[in-house]
């Protein structure tokens, strides 16, 4: 039997801005590569919302990763409340979903270099 998308086994990570956009501060993902995932984020070709913020010259750090599905990433956006599990927001975040960080490239910031608002 093959895996759906919603079954198969990725990367569910967490974007923190370096400043809010309106009123976003964090994106969530989902995806098989986390290192081309994030590529395209920094280049403006990944989801819409960052691509956003992105042309707004605001950049965005990796600050938490865990292993997990498309299911457990939509049970982590629908807990809402990101600021609560964001280590660059809250000085002693809540781990849920989440596994502590234990990945050697975290936190990894992406500047934007245009720097535009």
């Amino acid at each position: 039997m093959a895996k759906t998308k919603s079954s198969q086994l990725g990367v569910i990570y967490m974007l923190h801005f370096h400043q809010p956009y309106r009123h976003a501060r964090h994106y969530v993902g989902w995806t098989e590569d986390l290192l081309d995932r994030l590529e395209r984020h920094a280049t403006g070709h990944g989801a819409r919302l960052v691509a956003v913020i992105w042309q707004a010259g605001i950049g965005f750090t990796v600050v938490r990763i865990c292993e997990g599905t498309r299911h457990a990433e939509r049970a982590i956006k629908n807990a809402g409340g990101a600021v609560r599990y964001c280590p660059a927001c809250t000085p002693h975040p809540w781990n849920g979903h989440w596994s502590p960080l234990t990945s050697e490239f975290l936190p990894r910031s992406y500047a934007n270099p245009t720097g535009r608002r």
